[in-house]
């Protein structure tokens, strides 16, 4: 795990290597049977029902990484290997492995080609 700056989040937060990720993944999908379920034995609206079905993986972050991610969507996009390498300017990820310039900072130096 390595704490990066996360532009969705406009925060730096701690983004999941590999084998981080092989641990949430499947706290993350498949996870509209449980929604459908909950609601339905414990008579709740959507929101309560969601946020019980992907608490276990919330509850995985946190156990990871130290970090109270309330979000679970977010998770989705705290993984290291959907950014690029470091920016030489500015330190921040480029967006993707493809980027041609550092969406922070705008530097060209060692963009992805």
């Amino acid at each position: 795990m390595e704490n990066h700056y996360c532009f969705r989040c406009k925060i730096v937060v701690p983004m999941l290597d590999e084998v981080e990720w092989e641990k949430i993944e499947p706290l993350l999908v498949g996870q509209l049977k449980n929604i459908k379920s909950y609601r339905a034995k414990h008579n709740v609206g959507l929101r309560e029902a969601t946020d019980m079905a992907f608490k276990p993986a919330t509850d995985k972050y946190f156990e990871l990484t130290g970090f109270k991610e309330e979000n679970y969507a977010a998770i989705y996009h705290h993984r290291r290997s959907l950014f690029g390498s470091k920016c030489e300017e500015c330190g921040h990820l480029y967006r993707t492995n493809k980027a041609s310039f550092c969406a922070s900072c705008g530097s060209t130096k060692n963009a992805n080609t």
